[in-house]
């Protein structure tokens, strides 16, 4: 089964409410995102209970080690409410 949608503005995408309920998706789902050849594939993550959670420190302390951009660390300073 598929369905056409059409992009919005900034690239948003409108999964059908169908698919939603049929995967569980809601406004804070995560998806894993691959470029393949003509397209992108979405796939749902799934959070285990023995997924490691980190702490605010925990993912400052990562972005210094790791000498992330300014434009990165801002990014994921909003994303993660650090």
């Amino acid at each position: 089964m598929f369905k056409v949608v059409k992009t919005q503005s900034k690239g948003m995408v409108t999964i059908p409410v169908e698919y939603r309920e049929s995967l569980g998706v809601n406004e804070n789902t995560l998806f894993e995102v691959k470029l393949i050849d003509n397209g992108v594939v979405f796939t749902k993550v799934n959070m285990k209970a023995e997924d490691e959670i980190y702490s605010g420190k925990q993912i400052q302390k990562w972005m210094r080690e790791n000498k992330l951009d300014a434009g990165t660390v801002k990014k994921l300073r909003k994303l993660f409410k650090i």
